[in-house]
């Protein structure tokens, strides 16, 4: 037993029964609220950051969950990559290291689907970060020995040219915001984070005027933040704003710090605010739709538009528990500092380092690549970073090999449950109906004619996108192949029959009839978003 399971079986108690595992996740998370605050302002050398941060995870994994053996395991894969890139030079080294850690985390996988236990926390959350830690670490590594022309931007911003020490290393692996269930980043940003370099400042002299310009912008409506420096980076000496000012050639100049560090109090506790707000839906309306009522008799006798829409709000519950992780969790990574992500054109400060979420713009999508694109975020770029475009050479276009390969890997990093595979295959097929639609039912909308309906099309894009998606992950949440069909056929399969005649249509010419609705409506009138993407790739070629 943990040594804090009678504190949180007294909450569960109190609460209605609440699952002890699912208490301990959040009390770990908002922990990390005000450790994030002393790791900031109190904790001064890099050496101590690291160590402060594998103290807590040993705390939370031996005191409050009872996995020990859930740490040694991450510790040990986490020092067999560390030996394997230290020791083995060139594409190997990443390699073995993928394949060791997929490995790890697959038996996880097996042996949470073996005991049956889906709903209880154990190592396979923690495994399915340090994976996509570890595989970044090494291939960063990797990066760090090959010529700088073979790189891209991303492959240089992240290399890796000096091995770190096992300290420093560790302090990754455990960095106190993301260890438990992310979210994850790569090395470089943890480094950049420590040692300060992620809030320096690129000029350390400017006039007068510049120093004015640069606390306008600064000090803003949206955030009120007041900017913080940092004189001394070995001291971590924080001060407001502030100038040295003096005299050069009869111009007045000013000196300022070279790092200054954002006040990210703001933004954090909003993420934590919503975090708690999501917590609060789950709690009272989240029992009232669970998956397990689809399973049961009562859900067959109600009316097909009852069981659809009944599925529609379970799914939207489902994903509160997604979006407490995520968004408490990203809000200790802002307090901490490392959420921080430089500024806009406006000179507005971005905290979207971290960003695993995006509510508003998931639950208004229109369109399934908008949809997918704001959720898990952090996940799909380690995939499209260290699988996708790993598999495809320079300049060329991705293969086939390079498609299978990603959705195999996604595929292995969630589990072997058997509804994960239905709603990944059958979601495929949805995408490449979304292509299908843009390409020849979208431009029937910019054509002149019907431009006035592009609202309603929209509308429709959304409530379409919407309500096939909360179908298709019904068997993401029931996991088994039995309890997924059922559901399914209790729904008469409609959200796969309208994927499949939509394809269908397409093959005996729908996009045909499209472009000759185009052509009377005036033809195809680019966007001005469209236009300024055009112009934005045409730059970046040349």
């Amino acid at each position: 037993m943990a040594l804090f399971d009678k504190f949180f079986m007294k909450i569960s108690i109190n609460t209605g029964g609440l699952a002890l595992d699912h208490l301990k996740i959040v009390f770990t998370l908002i922990l990390a609220y005000p450790l994030a605050l002393i790791y900031k302002n109190l904790i001064f050398y890099q050496s101590l950051k690291h160590l402060f941060s594998i103290s807590f995870a040993i705390f939370v994994f031996f005191a409050i969950f009872d996995l020990a053996d859930a740490f040694y395991g991450m510790l040990f894969s986490s020092l067999l990559t560390y030996a394997i890139m230290y020791n083995v030079k060139g594409i190997w080294g990443p390699r073995i290291v993928f394949l060791c850690v997929l490995v790890q985390l697959s038996f996880s996988h097996i042996s949470r689907q073996y005991e049956d236990a889906s709903d209880k926390f154990d190592s396979t959350g923690p495994l399915m970060v340090l994976v996509i830690k570890l595989t970044s670490f090494a291939f960063s590594v990797y990066d760090g020995q090959r010529p700088s022309h073979e790189l891209s931007p991303d492959q240089k911003l992240n290399s890796i040219h000096v091995m770190p020490s096992i300290l420093e290393f560790l302090g990754y692996v455990f960095f106190l915001g993301g260890f438990l269930l992310g979210p994850a980043f790569n090395f470089m940003e943890y480094q950049q984070f420590v040692n300060m370099e992620m809030f320096r400042i690129e000029s350390e002299y400017a006039t007068n005027g510049d120093v004015k310009q640069l606390q306008q912008k600064s000090i803003n409506k949206k955030n009120n933040n007041n900017i913080k420096g940092e004189k001394n980076v070995q001291t971590n000496i924080q001060t407001n704003f502030q100038t040295f000012v003096y005299k050069k050639d009869g111009e007045t100049f000013s000196k300022f710090p070279k790092y200054y560090i954002p006040n990210g109090f703001i933004p954090a506790m909003s993420k934590l605010l919503n975090g708690l707000f999501c917590i609060v839906c789950m709690v009272s309306v989240g029992n009232k739709y669970s998956y397990d009522w689809a399973l049961s008799e009562e859900f067959k006798s109600i009316s097909f538009l009852n069981r659809f829409l009944y599925i529609q709000m379970a799914a939207l519950c489902a994903r509160f528990k997604y979006y407490i992780v995520w968004l408490i969790a990203e809000g200790a990574c802002i307090l901490s500092g490392l959420g921080f992500n430089g500024y806009d054109e406006e000179g507005i400060i971005k905290w979207d380092r971290v960003t695993n979420i995006e509510i508003a713009a998931y639950e208004l999508a229109d369109n399934i690549r908008s949809l997918l694109e704001t959720w898990n975020k952090k996940t799909n770029q380690w995939l499209k970073n260290y699988v996708y475009l790993r598999l495809t050479p320079p300049g060329k276009k991705p293969t086939f090999l390079s498609t299978f390969t990603t959705f195999v890997t996604s595929a292995i990093w969630h589990g072997f449950y058997p509804g994960y595979y239905l709603t990944f295959i059958s979601g495929a097929f949805f995408q490449s109906l979304h292509r299908k639609f843009r390409r020849h039912v979208r431009p029937i909308f910019l054509a002149p004619r019907f431009a006035h309906l592009k609202s309603l099309y929209d509308f429709l894009g959304w409530l379409a996108t919407q309500s096939i998606i909360n179908y298709l992950v019904i068997p993401f949440n029931l996991l088994t192949l039995k309890n997924s069909l059922q559901v399914w056929s209790n729904l008469y399969f409609c959200g796969h029959l309208v994927i499949l005649f939509s394809h269908i249509a397409f093959l005996l010419g729908a996009g045909i009839v499209c472009k000759r609705i185009v052509s009377v409506g005036g033809g195809y009138v680019e966007t001005d978003k469209v236009i300024m993407k055009k112009k934005k790739i045409l730059i970046s070629k040349h």
